[in-house]
């Protein structure tokens, strides 16, 4: 497997005309492979190794995301308060029209805020000063729409939410960021000062126009960097990636990380309206804060997030509900690593060991056994505490009792519970083997003290 990602790396790599790339895979909280090939300065020759440092673009937007919501956790700010609560200045902004709702907090995490899309001026403002970011809020025309009506990708958004870090903590946001979340996490070669990064193992960004490669400018770090400014290594970011996993699943234990396992999950969310991607992943996708969230038949849940520079590109897919992640980066202007990223993704899972099934709570074992008594001896009343107040009301006993009889003379005995898969807690379907066939058994259950089967409903597998 991993000589097969290797080769797909290098595949993709001349595929695009990549001077270098680095891809790490995290699975169960650690860094258990690199790729690591090419080039990180094409002027000397220097290669791309398992510690060079890449700018990562956007991917810098769930950590700013995440930082927020810290502070949200300690009190600190209202994620639907206006935004001029925590960037004066926005005050004298014009409202994009008379009756539009203030522009809050949480619109500019979920990219509602009406703001247009800004990738390529965007990602040439990384070194706004705080007077020139004051000049924008000022002059600008901001609004494309009013706020609130529809999901459009902004860096002015995520760069404004970098001023409500540094007002509402009191310090830069880049200081705040670091004292919160890298250094907590151990991440000390990860940081905004691209320029000071350059002097040790890094990447340059290059761009190819016709057959002419340049190297692109380093873009300082500024203002603006919580829209995109962070560098980082394979081993740094796998300690990101390996904390946003550790949220799932929700559970009991003590909280071990900077910030709350529950304001992770929060992160993945959706927030703003689906939108179907420009390129890359084809499958409609909604934003959470800093994520997006899709749904892939084969992968299940993914969470991920592009990132793009003038001599970069970069791309974090995460699966929560199975424990591992892989991301890429790349130094080529606007390099597509999204593409890169599923593939690698599926290789990974064709070889990983598939999660064991989840365990059903004691409330949903004990419906389970209620109805397997009932099946048994095909009266509904067997399993009468079991049933909530309705179930008995909605469908009469003598009915349920028919439908019973009707299935064992099509089935047969019940000889074994084949499968079961909890939605959750309270809900969930299993699957009885018959002598002459499968019986699903689709149950929900009651939010009461002791939970009984609010609903019951049984379909023939073909």
């Amino acid at each position: 497997m991993l000589a097969e990602i290797d080769a797909a790396c290098a595949v993709f790599s001349e595929e695009h005309k990549l001077p270098g790339l680095v891809a790490g895979f995290v699975d169960r909280g650690r860094l258990v492979h690199v790729t690591a090939l090419g080039l990180a300065d094409r002027e000397v020759g220097q290669p791309v190794g398992r510690d060079t440092a890449f700018r990562i673009a956007s991917m810098t937007k769930n950590m700013t995301s995440l930082a927020i919501l810290s502070l949200r956790d300690a009190g600190k700010l209202v994620l639907d308060a206006p935004l001029a609560e925590y960037v004066p200045q926005f005050r004298a902004v014009k409202p994009a029209t008379a009756d539009s709702k203030p522009v809050t907090v949480r619109d500019l995490m979920c990219h509602v805020a009406g703001f247009v899309t800004d990738d390529p001026w965007g990602d040439r403002m990384l070194g706004m000063t705080p007077a020139e970011l004051d000049a924008v809020i000022a002059t600008g025309t901001l609004f494309a729409r009013a706020p609130g009506l529809a999901y459009e990708y902004s860096n002015l958004g995520y760069a404004l939410l970098g001023r409500v870090l540094t007002n509402v903590a009191g310090e830069p946001y880049q200081h705040y960021m670091r004292r919160t979340l890298l250094e907590p996490l151990g991440m000390a070669r990860t940081t905004f000062d691209a320029l000071a990064a350059a002097r040790g193992d890094y990447a340059f960004g290059y761009r190819l126009d016709g057959a002419a490669w340049s190297r692109e400018r380093i873009e300082p770090d500024g203002e603006v960097g919580a829209m995109g400014g962070l560098v980082t290594t394979a081993p740094d970011y796998a300690r990101w990636v390996a904390f946003l996993l550790s949220a799932w699943p929700a559970r009991d234990d003590p909280e071990a990380g900077p910030v709350r396992r529950a304001s992770v999950r929060e992160m993945a969310l959706y927030h703003a309206p689906p939108f179907r991607p420009e390129r890359g992943d084809p499958l409609p996708s909604a934003y959470g804060y800093g994520l997006v969230n899709a749904e892939d038949a084969r992968l299940g849940r993914r969470l991920h997030h592009p990132g793009g520079l003038p001599g970069y590109g970069s791309h974090v897919l995460m699966l929560p509900e199975r424990g591992w992640g892989v991301f890429a980066f790349g130094n080529r202007t606007y390099a597509p690593m999204s593409m890169l990223t599923p593939r690698l993704a599926e290789i990974w899972h064709r070889a990983a060991p598939k999660p064991a099934p989840a365990a059903p709570s004691p409330a949903l074992r004990r419906a389970i056994d209620a109805v397997l008594a009932a099946y048994g001896s095909g009266r509904i009343e067997d399993m009468a505490e079991a049933c909530a107040v309705n179930l008995l009301l909605d469908t009469p006993a003598g009915l349920r009792n028919a439908e019973l009889a009707d299935l064992k003379k099509r089935l047969g005995k019940a000889t074994a519970v084949a499968t079961i898969k909890p939605e959750h807690a309270l809900a969930g379907e299993f699957v009885l083997a018959c002598e002459r066939g499968h019986l699903k058994v689709e149950l929900v259950l009651s939010p009461e003290a002791q939970p009984r089967i609010q609903k019951l409903v049984f379909s023939v597998e073909q």
